[in-house]
């Protein structure tokens, strides 16, 4: 784009103007105006992202991600929880076997809680469940038993098998809700 400008008084008019411009744009006062609108601007977003954590955006993310407001777990604690759980399935001892379904039970229990399944215990959670609303729902409520005979029934006897049949019924449950 050319401007003709048929005076020279005009050109030298513009020229001043743009001097004026390039002064107050170098100057130190518009350094200190640039500077404050760049902290205020942080500090704004800063007030936004607050506001949105308070707010609880959050979980609305995550049930929009996964249709259900899924806890904040870390896998790493979540595996190292689990790793103990499987430790207890190395050994020859059928307590250890028993205390482990003891404990996957009550970690997907657990979950299932904080998942917003209602109910007071895993039983009643899984009962509330309409039937295809949570995959692996039939093998938990079948490991759930097990876990029920373990509590109720001193004689029940558990081998190294069907523990780790059970645990692996958990197991593929947690996996499913990418805990590990």
């Amino acid at each position: 784009m050319t401007f003709n400008f048929e005076t020279t008084e005009s050109a030298d008019l513009v020229q001043v103007a743009t001097n004026i411009a390039m002064q107050v744009y170098n100057s130190t006062f518009f350094d200190f105006v640039k500077f404050f609108l760049i902290v205020y601007t942080l500090v704004l977003l800063a007030d936004v992202v607050l506001l949105l954590m308070l707010k609880g955006i959050g979980s609305d993310i995550r049930k929009g991600l996964r249709g259900m407001d899924m806890p904040v777990v870390s896998k790493g604690k979540m595996e190292k929880r689990w790793e103990k759980v499987k430790d207890r399935l190395k050994t020859d001892s059928v307590s250890q076997y028993k205390v482990a379904i003891l404990e996957a039970d009550s970690i997907a229990d657990e979950i299932l809680g904080k998942i917003g399944h209602q109910g007071a215990n895993m039983t009643e959670r899984l009962e509330q469940l309409k039937p295809g609303q949570l995959d692996y729902q039939e093998e938990l409520m079948g490991a759930h038993q097990i876990r029920n005979k373990i509590v109720h029934d001193e004689s029940f006897v558990v081998d190294r098998k069907l523990a780790e049949e059970t645990v692996g019924v958990y197991e593929k449950f947690l996996r499913y809700l990418e805990f590990m």
